[in-house]
């Protein structure tokens, strides 16, 4: 009989009203936060939202699937998964869901890929949840996320000549290795 050894993390969640944001445990990117500060998370939301366009998706819709290879290309890049699965949702709300088919998957990197460029190019990637008005009415989000300007999350890009350039170089790395992967699977 084998046995497994399994690890569980538990992570306290405090819903923010009446909506899909939460204010979690779990420890924020800060070098020192108390552990009576609880960042506020997107996690809930965003999960729903991934839902929902699975609800609407085909069987055989591959934005996941696209999502699994931007991260398998991201290793060793600047990029953070976050930030790619921020363009893959812009896109999900942007392009028809009968378009996400396994059929579409080189289009689907491809348009992910220069949305980031366009992105990096214009120093500029807002938050999906904050702001945007292509938001499915189901999630349900606090009033001053539908209101607000929606933040950059490519700040550092912008403040930063060198951070744009080195930026810049790793959307065209992103791309060569896609191409790479797309002709020799690695």
């Amino acid at each position: 009989m084998i046995q497994r050894t399994f690890l569980i993390d538990v992570m306290f969640g405090v819903q923010q009203g009446n909506t899909d944001i939460f204010l979690s445990s779990q420890e924020s990117e800060a070098a020192y936060t108390p552990s009576t500060a609880w960042p506020q998370t997107c996690a809930v939301a965003e999960a729903k939202f991934f839902k929902h366009v699975a609800a609407r998706a085909g069987e055989d819709s591959f934005h996941l699937g696209c999502l699994k290879a931007c991260a398998y290309i991201l290793v060793g890049y600047n990029f953070s998964p976050y930030e790619l699965k921020t363009v893959l949702m812009h896109l999900l709300t942007a392009i028809p869901v009968e378009c996400w088919s396994q059929s579409y998957f080189v289009q689907r990197m491809e348009d992910i890929l220069h949305y980031l460029r366009c992105c990096v190019e214009e120093k500029r990637l807002d938050h999906f949840l904050i702001g945007n008005k292509a938001v499915p009415a189901e999630i349900i989000l606090p009033w001053e996320f539908r209101v607000s300007v929606p933040p950059n999350l490519f700040q550092r890009v912008a403040r930063d000549p060198d951070r744009h350039e080195q930026a810049l170089y790793e959307t065209e790395m992103l791309r060569d290795r896609f191409k790479t992967l797309l002709t020799s699977g690695k």
